[in-house]
Parts: structure tokens; sequence; C-alpha cells
């Protein structure tokens, strides 16, 4: 069975809605991770704790802009202000690369088993940023193409 189209201030209301979901199961997650790290000594849980804390913090964040982008005003990006700084991004995911390569060339040559954990969470991390960063790189060309 076809889902019902939404409208534009349905699908709206909807997201919104989702979003606010979203962001309790993520405050849940920032007591839950804080509460096992009081409860713990181990330095390995502590810092898995603290990795997930931290993404449970900035996933609320990106939630309340994605809110805040339906409900208050909408994002703009212009190619001015992506020109503006483009030079500086792309230097930057340079640097992202270097990182992916580095942490690729170490998980081949550890052999234990806590690195090998927190290196793929590194390289993961690193490669998620190059990602994003190609992200912005479609939105420009997409506007090129429009101006």
């Amino acid at each position: 069975m076809a889902r019902k189209k939404l409208s534009g201030p349905e699908r709206t209301a909807k997201t919104v809605d989702v979003l606010r979901q979203w962001q309790g199961i993520e405050r849940d997650a920032i007591e839950t991770t804080a509460q096992i790290m009081e409860k713990t000594d181990n330095l390995l849980i502590r810092q898995v704790m603290e990795i997930i804390r931290n993404d449970s913090v900035q996933h609320h964040r990106v939630q309340q802009f994605l809110i805040d982008t339906v409900t208050r005003s909408p994002v703009t990006l212009s190619p001015q202000d992506l020109a503006e700084v483009w030079g500086q991004i792309e230097a930057h995911d340079e640097l992202e690369r270097q990182t992916i390569e580095l942490a690729k060339e170490l998980l081949e040559e550890t052999t234990e088993p806590v690195h090998k954990v927190l290196l793929n969470y590194l390289l993961t991390d690193e490669e998620k940023h190059d990602s994003i960063l190609g992200e912005l790189e479609k939105l420009k060309k997409h506007m090129s193409k429009l101006s």
C-alpha cells in the first residue's frame, strides 16, 4: 500500500516531531553514557562512553539546527558563501585525507585489539569528515549549474 503524500505543513510537522523524538533519545544516551562513566574506572569503557556521549551532544545540536531551519528560518547558502572559504575547505579536506591514510597505516601494523577498536573509530570518523566535505562540494557544483 502506498503512503499518503504529506502536504508541506504536514511534512514539516512530522519532521519536527521525529527530530524531537530523536533528540529525546540523544538526551537519554548522554545521560546513560555519563552514568556508565561514573560507574567504572576502566579507561577503555570510559573512553568509548565519552566518544558516544560527545557524538550524542553533537547529534542533538544538529537536530536542533534542522528543527530551526524548518520552523524559524531556512538555511541559506550562496555561491559567494562557499567561494569565500572554498580554498580553506579544500585544504582542510586534504588534512582529513592525510589522517585517513595514517589511520589505515596504523591499523595494518597494530596487533593490539584495543588499538584496533579505537583506530577503526578514528578512521570511520575521519572518513565521515571527508564525506560531509564531499557533500558540500556536491552543493557547490549544484549551485554552479544554477547560476
